[in-house]
């Protein structure tokens, strides 16, 4: 029992110290020298002293600072080294090949996620650009044809009940799913500096947000035909639209979390908090307005 407890410290550890840039930066700067000493440390790290101590004393079971006051890996430092070397994703995501997506329901999600897009070593820039601008423009044009108003993930009617700028919203909606997007990001990115001090790939988590909101737009084009055929009006339409609301947003939520799990280092759980916070949030909001 005391050797497992042992092992899975150690495996804690390992997993630890490849879940922050700056680690994994230390670790493979003195891998790539076979040493280290801290005022090079500080020169290609560019932080603060406290940080580089700090971060140090995080890595005391993958480094040791021999009489030379120089640091070098051991061996559980050289695997670490190692695994950088060959592919870190397959490491600071663990968490979605562990126990906890064993259940059917979390194994469909992983299969409806596109997982080959969001990556954060084999980043494809020319094709996520492409995918980012399309789901942004259909997006923005299927806003203004259904006449939904988007709020984070949520789409609804509530500003016509003010006839004195329902007009005006209505011809501005392509330019609100725009500033939504970008809104939305931010409180996100926003939370992962404030909670969690993540700052990795802004750009790409930027970007690849966009396919969170690729759910919401077969949402949309599947209300834009009950819009055509005015089966809207039938109740049992009206409940199956709003069904299928909840199931694509619980679909571009989890898109969410494992973005955030891949871009942003974050535990599955932390991922979540965030996630239905800020969801939550907005549909708090949603309701406010409806009144």
């Amino acid at each position: 029992m005391k050797r497992n407890d042992e092992e899975n410290n150690l495996e804690a550890d390992f997993y630890y110290a490849l879940g922050h840039e700056l680690r994994r930066r230390i670790i493979k700067i003195i891998g790539d020298n076979d040493f280290s000493s801290f005022t090079i440390l500080k020169k290609e790290l560019k932080v603060s002293t406290g940080t580089i101590y700090h971060h140090l004393e995080s890595l005391s079971q993958l480094i040791e600072q021999k009489e030379d006051k120089k640091y070098y890996l051991n061996d559980l430092g050289v695997h670490a080294y190692n695994s950088l070397q060959d592919n870190i994703e397959t490491y600071v995501t663990r968490e979605f090949s562990k126990k906890e997506f064993t259940s059917p329901i979390l194994k469909g999600l992983m299969l409806i996620t596109p997982k080959k897009f969001i990556t954060a070593n084999n980043f494809n820039f020319p094709q996520v650009l492409i995918i980012f601008f399309g789901i942004i423009g259909f997006g923005a044009i299927l806003s203004w044809l259904t006449a939904l108003f988007p709020l984070f993930l949520y789409f609804g009617d509530f500003y016509l009940n003010n006839e004195g700028i329902s007009v005006i919203i209505r011809n501005l909606l392509p330019l609100f799913f725009i500033f939504n997007y970008i809104v939305y990001y931010l409180i996100i990115e926003g939370l992962c500096r404030l909670f969690y001090k993540k700052r990795e790939n802004s750009l790409k988590f930027f970007l690849s947000f966009s396919f969170i909101f690729f759910p919401m737009l077969l949402y949309l084009a599947l209300h834009y035909i009950f819009f055509l055929t005015n089966s809207l009006e039938l109740q049992i339409v009206s409940i199956i639209d709003n069904i299928v609301l909840i199931i694509f947003q619980v679909w571009g939520l989890w898109i969410q979390t494992y973005n955030l799990s891949v871009y942003k280092y974050l535990k599955v759980e932390n991922s979540l908090i965030i996630s239905l916070l800020v969801h939550y949030g907005a549909f708090s909001l949603l309701l406010l307005l409806s009144i």
